[in-house]
C-alpha cells in the first residue's frame, strides 16, 4: 500500500514544525517517526530555520491543505509549502509566501484523471513554464537558490517517469534549494511499551469518535451504543497529549507514563 499524507515545508517560529501553532489542527497529528526501514518522511532540519515533516491526520482530524498553508504563512511570516500525497501516486501541492505569491499544482502535471478524490479538488493542468516560474518565485522569496532545470524536469515528467510521489516531492524540495538536511529525532517514542495497550484502545476509539463526528455534521441520529464512550474520550485525550509531545513542546516521558498509568487504572476498574 502506498503512502497517504502531507509533506510540509516551513520555517517554524517554535522549536519544531510539529509544535508550530496550527500545524496539527490543519494537517494532522500523526507525524512520521523512525522505523527499522529509516524515516525519510520524518522531521528534518533543512538549515537556516527551515524544516520539513511528513504528517497524517487521524480519523477524527480533517486535512485543511490550502487554509493550513495560509495560516502557517501568517503565523511564521515566511513562505510555506504543503504537498498532500495520495497512495504514493500523485500530489496536490499548495504554496504561499508572505508577499502574497500563491500557487496550486498537481503532480503529475497532466489533464489525465489521477483516480483520487482530492478533498479540496484537484488542481487542473498548469502550463509547465507557469508552474516552473511559480515554484522558482516561491523558492527565491524563501531565500533559496533553486535549480530551474531540476524543477522543470519534475513538473514536465509523466506518471511513468516519476518515482513514488513522496520521493518526487522530496526531489522537488531539493530542487527548490533545500539540498542539505539533518534528521531531528523524536523525544518521545509513541510506541513506548510503557504506554501499554494505549494504541489498541485508541484505534477503536478514533473510529467511533470519527463516526460520531460524521453523523453529527449531517444532522443524522446515532444510537447511543455506537457513540464514543467516556473511555474512548479519555484515551483520545491521552493520544492528543502524546502526539503533541513526540517531537517536543509537550509533556515529558515521565509525565506521559504517569498519565497513562492513571488512565489504565481508571478503566481497569470498570
Amino acid at each position: 500500500m502506498g503512502w497517504f499524507g502531507t509533506l510540509l515545508l516551513a520555517k517554524p517560529t517554535t522549536g519544531t514544525l510539529p509544535s508550530q501553532s496550527g500545524v496539527r489542527e490543519a494537517f494532522g497529528s500523526s507525524f512520521a517517526t523512525p522505523t527499522s526501514w529509516g524515516n525519510k518522511l520524518g522531521l528534518y532540519d533543512l538549515g537556516q530555520g527551515w524544516q520539513r515533516v511528513g504528517v497524517m491526520p487521524f480519523y477524527t482530524e480533517r486535512l485543511r491543505l490550502s487554509a493550513g498553508v495560509d495560516d502557517l504563512v501568517a503565523a511564521t511570516a515566511a513562505p510555506a509549502l504543503a504537498a498532500y500525497v495520495s497512495n504514493s501516486a500523485c500530489a496536490h501541492i499548495e504554496g504561499r509566501t508572505s508577499a502574497g505569491h500563491s500557487f496550486s499544482l498537481h503532480l503529475p502535471n497532466t489533464d489525465e484523471p489521477c483516480g483520487y478524490q482530492h478533498g479540496e479538488g484537484r488542481p487542473g493542468q498548469v502550463d509547465p513554464d507557469v508552474a516552473v516560474d511559480a515554484l522558482r518565485t516561491w523558492a527565491l522569496e524563501a531565500g533559496r537558490t533553486p535549480s530551474t532545470e531540476a524543477i522543470a524536469a519534475i513538473v514536465g515528467s509523466s506518471e511513468d517517469d516519476l518515482p513514488v510521489m513522496q520521493d518526487a516531492v522530496l526531489m522537488l524540495i531539493a530542487a527548490l534549494g533545500f539540498t542539505r538536511e539533518a534528521e531531528i529525532l523524536p523525544v518521545i517514542n509513541p510506541d513506548d511499551p510503557a504506554f501499554g495497550d494505549y494504541e489498541l484502545v485508541v484505534r477503536t476509539a478514533d473510529v467511533r469518535a470519527a463516526r460520531e463526528q460524521y453523523m453529527a455534521s449531517r444532522g443524522w441520529p446515532l444510537e447511543d451504543d455506537l457513540k464514543a464512550t467516556p473511555q474512548d474520550l479519555d484515551y483520545l485525550r491521552f493520544r492528543d497529549l502524546l502526539w503533541r509531545s513526540v517531537y517536543g513542546g509537550g509533556a515529558t516521558r515521565d509525565d506521559l507514563v504517569a498519565q497513562y498509568q492513571q488512565l489504565a487504572a481508571r478503566w481497569k476498574k470498570q
